[in-house]
């Protein structure tokens, strides 16, 4: 194997559902590094004929609290509760990930033989920032875990953090790990090379 990928590859094989959290950031990370981080991971992945059209928002202190308030009151089952309960009251913040279906519209406009695949590749664009933004708030010493409550949060964010037109995908709920998450593993699925 490469030694110059190596790197990432154990940050992406490291990469865990953390759930066991609490409300503080890592010593020596600010929230201002979280930002950093996802704003450049936003900028950097790609897009379908560079759209750009991923967006996210950081929400910590009351507009985290409030927004899984919001989902917890909303969830109309007692068992599916505990989980925006822990993620309200154990996580420092969120990063709400979202699409802009206003670019999407002008994909499919421009380019109507595409049309129907544009909200697939917007998705698995948007995956690619998901997935990126949590390995690398991994490095840094924080743990999280993918949601997707995205109805609710939406309902629940605070103005001016969404546009018109702006879809909510997920949400990565991120604090201080308390514990090691649990083992991974892995079923049989090779990789074949075809010449």
């Amino acid at each position: 194997m490469s030694s110059k990928a190596a790197p990432f590859l154990e940050a992406l094989a490291s990469r865990r559902s953390v759930y066991a959290l609490k409300p503080e950031l890592p010593a020596g990370i600010a929230t201002k590094d979280v930002q950093n981080i996802v704003q450049q991971i936003i900028k950097d992945t790609p897009t379908c004929f560079n759209s750009q059209g991923n967006r996210a928002v950081i929400l910590t202190g009351e507009s985290h609290k409030k927004v899984w308030d919001h989902v917890y009151n909303k969830i109309p089952l007692e068992n599916f509760k505990k989980r925006p309960l822990s993620c309200r009251d154990e996580a420092f913040g969120t990063v709400v990930f979202m699409v802009d279906n206003v670019k999407t519209k002008e994909l499919q406009d421009m380019f109507p033989a595409w049309s129907s695949a544009f909200p697939d590749f917007v998705a698995h664009s948007s995956g690619a920032a998901q997935i990126s933004t949590w390995s690398a708030l991994e490095l840094v010493g924080l743990g999280g875990h993918l949601q997707h409550f995205s109805d609710f949060v939406s309902e629940a964010l605070p103005q001016g953090a969404i546009e018109e037109g702006w879809k909510v995908h997920a949400q990565l709920v991120f604090g201080l790990p308390t514990a090691a998450p649990a083992e991974k593993t892995y079923i049989e699925n090779d990789v074949k090379v075809f010449e």
